[in-house]
């Protein structure tokens, strides 16, 4: 499924806060003008429910960099035309899983420094309240950053709740984590579904009443909302990512708009994308290297470098490097009949 989108997007953080006020009675405790006083955001349904807001607004990308060029110093980094998906690098790398493990750690450090706040705030409002039977719970919202898709995220937060040091759970104070995403989506009965994750923590496992209450506000979203909610159990359900359309581009990047819109070679066979390749390759090279016996029209120009940011994509998305299509003398031959 291919969403597009144009314009700005809405922040979803005042979003939620007006949510649990509207829907869930809550009631706002943090004080901003005493940052040093640990206190949750927002106690609802009559104090039943204690919540605690972070919003990912760092998309991990100098991180993620950082990484990448550390990694690009390795000999069997693979060399790839224009940008590709991580992990169309890291499986050609001889310790792929180590790798994963890596930008795994970077793309989760913000996470993990959420979760690690939250958990000492929701601790002190434990700790300062009579009332025992409280759920605690995190809400996790992604500002619209493509690199906090809802599995990855999901993966992060489930290890880092049931971490432990000593015998002990190191997060012990959250309940469940609930992330919230609007710049990924989804297809069910042919309409777009955007992700709302419960990951829940061990101290579920010890009261169970608590996974209700959990649903009930789940429930109570979708209400607010004005749309069904559907459930499903695990994360097999793959989101896509919605293409944010800027109001300008460059030449370039309206080809890889177009191409996105019209993957026309994803049916193409290895052999056949090594024939378009070396097609443009031909056509440039006659257009730009001096001495080339022949001039090719423009229009041939303009279709090979059209095509070169086309094949550029699907070779990043397949994962082809372009070392498996090194420079062949003998292929860009025309041998007369």
């Amino acid at each position: 499924m291919r969403v597009e989108r144009t314009g700005r997007a809405q922040k979803l953080t005042p979003l939620v806060q007006r949510f649990l006020v509207e829907a869930l009675r809550g009631v706002c405790l943090d004080d901003p003008q005493n940052s040093e006083q640990r206190r949750v955001d927002y106690s609802c349904l009559n104090g039943l429910l204690a919540i605690e807001i972070k919003s990912l607004e760092d998309d991990a990308s100098e991180r993620i960099n950082n990484l990448i060029d550390e990694l690009r110093k390795r000999d069997d980094w693979p060399v790839f035309l224009g940008s590709a998906p991580m992990q169309s690098f890291v499986r050609h790398l001889d310790d792929s899983e180590q790798v994963e493990r890596k930008i795994f750690d970077r793309i989760g450090r913000a996470i993990k420094n959420h979760i690690h706040k939250a958990n000492k705030q929701l601790e002190a409002h434990l700790a300062s309240n009579s009332r025992r039977n409280i759920v605690s719970v995190v809400f996790l919202i992604n500002e619209d950053h493509e690199i906090y898709d809802p599995n990855t995220v999901a993966f992060i937060v489930q290890r880092l709740l049931l971490r432990e040091e000593k015998g002990e759970l190191l997060y012990p104070f959250i309940d469940a984590v609930v992330f919230k995403s609007e710049r990924h989506v989804t297809a069910i009965d042919r309409q777009m579904a955007f992700p709302i994750v419960s990951i829940e923590g061990a101290p579920i496992e010890q009261a169970v009443w608590k996974r209700d209450v959990l649903n009930l506000m789940l429930r109570r979203w979708g209400e607010w909302n004005g749309r069904p909610v559907h459930y499903v159990d695990d994360n097999s359900t793959d989101f896509d990512t919605i293409d944010h359309i800027p109001e300008k581009m460059k030449r370039y990047e309206k080809w890889q708009l177009d191409y996105r819109r019209n993957r026309y070679m994803e049916e193409f066979s290895h052999d056949e994308l090594r024939e378009r390749f070396d097609e443009i390759m031909v056509i440039s090279t006659l257009k730009f290297v001096r001495g080339s016996p022949e001039t090719p029209i423009d229009e041939a120009v303009t279709w090979s470098m059209s095509s070169m940011s086309h094949i550029m994509l699907e070779m990043g998305w397949r994962g082809t490097p372009v070392t498996d299509f090194p420079q062949e003398p003998e292929r860009l031959v025309v041998i007369p009949h």
